[in-house]
């Protein structure tokens, strides 16, 4: 795990998201669906996750059955974002100051991580990958969707407080003028955009979306999905030159794909 000379030790990068599911060949088999992927059966071996690997951020499947077994362990300890990060102990060290760890780092072959608790409750996790750094190529398949994560939602409640923690936990500058819009964007270094959104919050929505895929096409994406049987949660809607649609995954995960349009 070798130092790092970087002063903020969690890189300003998302390695993977996580999605917790029930079912984890239920959740597998419709998201490889979705994306036009090929299933790998030999990561349905037993254990608790199944992963895809996407240029820039990562999706991870959780089924949770081993955090089940830790009678220490509660539901809300499930991280939503992966950081990365360069030494295990000194990002330890670094975020004891900044939030409250939920457990040590928990070291295996080839990886260590921790997960850690924001001000305002939500969970994250912090990890060293021996292969951290892998970049993945895209993948080009059957669906219009792209294998690709353009952003990831946080809901929050205080949008200056939360953008003024997220920054100073990863180094980045705060654009305080900007903190008073719906959406605060946190540019990365690399893959999916860390998206601040408190749309929930001043809506009274109880719902949230945890992310969202890329498409050069939305018309054909959704006609893609619907035409796979996949549940429309929201239909195609543009704002601002964007244009998305929410879906419904197996367990009540929310995806959204989105489209800039010109």
């Amino acid at each position: 795990m070798k130092a790092t000379t970087n002063p903020f030790p969690l890189q300003d990068r998302i390695a993977s998201i996580f999605l917790h599911v029930s079912d984890l060949r239920r959740a597998a088999e419709w998201y490889s669906e979705l994306l036009g992927m090929p299933l790998y059966d030999e990561r349905l071996n037993g254990g608790p996750v199944y992963w895809f690997d996407l240029p820039g951020t990562g999706l991870i499947l959780d089924n949770n059955e081993n955090n089940r077994k830790d009678p220490n362990w509660r539901e809300d300890m499930k991280p939503l974002i992966m950081f990365a990060c360069d030494d295990i102990d000194e990002a330890y060290a670094y975020v004891k100051g900044k939030a409250e760890p939920i457990h040590e780092p928990n070291r295996h072959p080839g990886m260590a991580y921790f997960n850690f608790r924001s001000p305002d409750g939500r969970a994250y996790m912090a990890c060293w990958a021996e292969d951290g750094g892998q970049e993945f190529e895209p993948f080009k398949g059957a669906s219009p969707i792209i294998p690709r994560i353009g952003g990831v939602f946080v809901n929050v409640r205080d949008m200056k407080s939360a953008a003024a923690w997220i920054s100073d936990l990863l180094g980045m500058p705060l654009r305080e003028e900007e903190t008073d819009d719906s959406i605060y964007v946190l540019p990365t270094s690399r893959g999916a955009h860390i998206l601040l959104d408190d749309n929930r919050y001043r809506r009274g929505e109880t719902y949230e979306i945890p992310f969202m895929f890329d498409t050069d096409d939305i018309e054909a994406s959704y006609v893609y999905a619907a035409q796979h049987g996949m549940s429309i949660f929201h239909d195609i809607e543009r704002h601002g030159g964007v244009a998305y649609f929410t879906l419904t995954d197996p367990d009540g995960n929310l995806v959204m794909v989105c489209q800039e349009e010109e």
